[in-house]
């Protein structure tokens, strides 16, 4: 293989692990989001925020774990 094909692969592999990195932290970003505005809306403070808090860390959680079965399954392969 040659030298520019091992750096190509690498940056791959950077750009997918770097968007693993991004579910937890953007899942959880989310569920907030949400569950303010719904708060704002309903009057029902703090709540919702506290529910769609919850919602989206386990939601980030399964994704982060989903992508890094998924990579160790690609990692495996090679």
């Amino acid at each position: 293989m040659s030298e520019n094909n091992k750096s190509r692969i690498n940056y791959k592999k950077l750009a997918e692990l770097s968007s693993l990195g991004l579910m937890l932290p953007s899942s959880i970003a989310v569920g907030l989001f949400i569950g303010y505005q719904l708060d704002k809306l309903l009057g029902t403070r703090p709540w919702l925020l506290v529910l769609f808090f919850l919602f989206g860390t386990a939601s980030g959680f399964y994704s982060l774990i989903r992508g890094l079965k998924k990579r160790l399954d690609k990692d495996m392969d090679m």
